[in-house]
């Protein structure tokens, strides 16, 4: 678990020149406080403790002060960041690789009470008010623009453009 966090709080200042205010205000945002609850209440889980009805209490409160919902049973990796607080919604199957960064209004969620949910790789950026819906997989390095909605599977190093959701290739591509 604090390897983890470790690689969280590394994400506040990506150069590695955290200076003191750069970490107190990364310590006090609302992203990385819902990050620290979700990697403690995971981290229990992992473990066969539920936590009950302490974490039902903290994730609710984390939802209602930050507007972040993230269940403990989603797998996410180090170095998670949290852009802007508010309307990010993970589904419990969520799986989320290394490095990842997100935006506000992110939702990463079934359809529908039908499968799971999207398995994300590593070092992905998911905009503002991106929508990823299903159990498809998105490929490391990948860039998903805001608003986009995701229904299908993305390519590694793919970018996800717009309402219409269409995918921008390394190789300039666009489909």
């Amino acid at each position: 678990m604090f390897e983890l966090i470790r690689g969280d709080l590394n994400r506040l200042a990506p150069n590695g020149n955290a200076s003191l205010r750069t970490l107190l205000a990364g310590l006090l945002s609302q992203g990385f406080q819902a990050i620290l609850v979700y990697r403690f209440f995971s981290w229990l889980r992992r473990r066969g403790v539920s936590g009950q009805p302490l974490r039902f209490f903290c994730e609710r409160l984390i939802e209602i002060c930050c507007g972040i919902s993230i269940p403990a049973a989603c797998r996410i990796g180090k170095g998670l960041r949290i852009h802007h607080f508010g309307g990010i919604i993970f589904h419990p199957s969520v799986e989320l690789g290394e490095g990842c960064t997100l935006y506000q209004g992110v939702t990463i969620g079934d359809r529908g009470g039908q499968g799971g949910a999207a398995r994300v790789g590593n070092h992905v950026l998911l905009g503002a008010g991106a929508k990823i819906i299903g159990p498809i997989e998105i490929g490391d390095h990948c860039v998903v623009g805001a608003n986009a909605v995701v229904t299908r599977n993305m390519p590694a190093g793919t970018t996800a453009l717009g309402g219409a959701c269409r995918f921008k290739y390394s190789d300039g591509r666009i489909e």
